[in-house]
């Protein structure tokens, strides 16, 4: 597929990405990480002997399992696979083996690509049995060939295999909060799209140097980073697992440009009192998504970025990536919003029998466009479920204002309903966020004896910060509707979330009512 962006290359495959921008900047660096820095033309070359190595074991079409942190050759194995005219399977590192088990088997994985410590922790799983071939990236166990004796040995593919755009290249696997994970295929021409929608969106130049600190098995990271800042022949910076400060380091060494983060880094970072020790002067541009950013954070990381670019983002798996972007001047104005749909795309909301809803009223969001997937892997049934009239059904209530502009209110499914009153988890969420002292804030809805459910608030204290919940309550009564209130706040270290840095609610609410003796009257 052509790209639908006017200064893209003419990507007809996700593996033209790496393969043409090494014949337009070879020397140029292409990926930086602790194991060093890969020039395009070499990041090609490894990308080229790996997909050797998968087309002379596979067949089109077959599917590549890589479960790895963000390491280079994960990189490396996912064009290279998709180079291959193989189907790249970037799995979750922190499954737990019968997790992997499951992944393997639904997608039919003939090759696996992982560390020596797990496969030794997949070698009793059944479903391993149907893996045909192991590669792994640190040594070479009995069985398993080794990375880097690949690279040396395989014959080199002179250029990416032919495709369609409607090939598939990747199945991302969702996070699974209800039931069994599915396999979202992402085709050529869903990745090439969100490539150019974030050009067009977020800005992203050949100058850049964007930092990944997201997992690479996530579509934020592998198609709005990985992917689409090497298409406009960017420099990509990548931390092999989050932290902080290793992160600002990052940064500050590399002079990076764009960054992608959730808000709650973003916070804690516009607190540290050894900022100074960073060169952060570079960064112009600072994207978002998970969560809204509460006013205060925007206006301190424009003091500490003068000039940044912000734009909250919003997306899923399910639309390969951005749904729909804030554009940088209306950030302040509209925080609550996630902005508007990428340019070529659509979003309605509907009520729950499917009529579509005006202007101002809640319901849930639906996307239509060229970035929604072809389906689910092997689950025709829930495919028609999830997008059969042409429509994707995202799950999420939102709203969408006379200007187009959407704002996302909860879950559908983490809609509190007291009683009949409607509560969404964000109105109340923001007004936590104004209060001092907190640097994370998510509302749940509880079951009640009389009311069915009443919401309570979980919350994460900014370091050193002590809160009253009493004054915190009072602060929301002053600003809410008394049904609206949190009727209890519980303190957590950190809010669970996904690896897309979404709220996982369920697991809040699991850890309420394993409580029991501290349940709301």
């Amino acid at each position: 597929m052509t790209s639908t962006s006017g200064d893209l290359l003419p990507f007809r495959s996700v593996a033209d990405v790496p393969y043409l921008q090494a014949r337009r900047v070879p020397e140029k660096p292409a990926l930086c990480a602790e194991e060093g820095v890969l020039a395009y033309r070499e990041l090609w070359d490894r990308v080229s002997r790996f997909a050797g190595f998968v087309a002379a074991r596979t067949v089109p079409g077959a599917r590549v399992a890589l479960l790895l942190p963000n390491l280079p050759e994960l990189a490396v194995a996912y064009f290279g696979a998709i180079a291959a005219g193989a189907v790249a399977v970037p799995m979750n590192y922190r499954l737990s083996p019968p997790e992997v088990g499951y992944v393997l088997e639904d997608s039919g994985a003939a090759l696996l690509v992982t560390t020596a410590a797990q496969l030794e922790k997949l070698a009793a799983l059944p479903q391993v049995r149907s893996v045909g071939t192991f590669v792994v990236v640190d040594g070479a166990p009995a069985g398993a060939s080794a990375f880097a004796a690949v690279l040396r040995e395989a014959a080199p593919l002179a250029a990416p295999a032919p495709v369609s755009p409607g090939d598939v290249a990747c199945l991302l696997y969702t996070s699974g909060t209800t039931g069994f994970p599915k396999g979202a295929m992402i085709s050529h021409a869903n990745a090439l799209f969100n490539a150019a929608s974030c050009r067009r969106t977020l800005g992203y130049r050949e100058d850049d140097v964007g930092l990944v600190t997201l997992p690479l098995f996530h579509v934020t990271a592998l198609h709005s980073q990985l992917v689409a800042l090497l298409a406009v022949g960017a420099t990509v910076v990548v931390q092999r697992e989050y932290d902080t400060r290793g992160m600002l380091e990052l940064a500050g060494r590399h002079g990076v440009t764009a960054l992608f983060l959730v808000p709650a880094v973003y916070k804690l970072v516009t607190l540290r009192d050894d900022l100074g020790a960073y060169d952060l002067s570079r960064v112009r541009l600072a994207a978002y998504g998970g969560a809204p950013m509460d006013p205060e954070t925007i206006r301190a990381l424009g003091r500490l970025l003068p000039g940044v670019e912000l734009h909250n983002c919003y997306g899923l798996t399910e639309c390969s990536s951005l749904g729909t972007v804030m554009p940088a001047a209306a950030v302040l104005s509209k925080a609550e919003s996630v902005g508007l749909p990428v340019p070529g795309t659509e979003a309605q909301v509907r009520s729950p029998s499917g009529e579509v809803l005006g202007r101002g009223t809640p319901g849930e969001l639906y996307l239509r466009g060229p970035h929604v997937v072809q389906g689910y892997w092997g689950a025709p049934e829930k495919t028609r479920a999830a997008m059969g009239d042409g429509w994707l059904r995202t799950g999420d209530l939102a709203r969408i204002d006379d200007e187009g502009f959407v704002t996302i209110l909860d879950r559908v499914k983490d809609m509190i309903n007291r009683g009949g009153e409607k509560i969404y988890g964000l109105e109340v969420e923001n007004v936590l966020y104004a209060f001092p002292g907190v640097a994370e804030a998510a509302v749940v809805g509880v079951a009640h004896p009389v009311f069915g459910e009443v919401p309570v608030a979980f919350l994460s204290p900014l370091p050193g910060a002590s809160i009253d919940p009493g004054a915190l309550r009072a602060h929301c009564a002053s600003r809410l509707a008394d049904f609206k209130v949190p009727v209890e706040v519980r303190f957590v270290e950190k809010l669970p979330r996904n690896p897309g840095g979404k709220v996982l609610k369920q697991e809040l609410r699991r850890a309420f009512e394993a409580r029991p003796e501290e349940r709301v009257p």
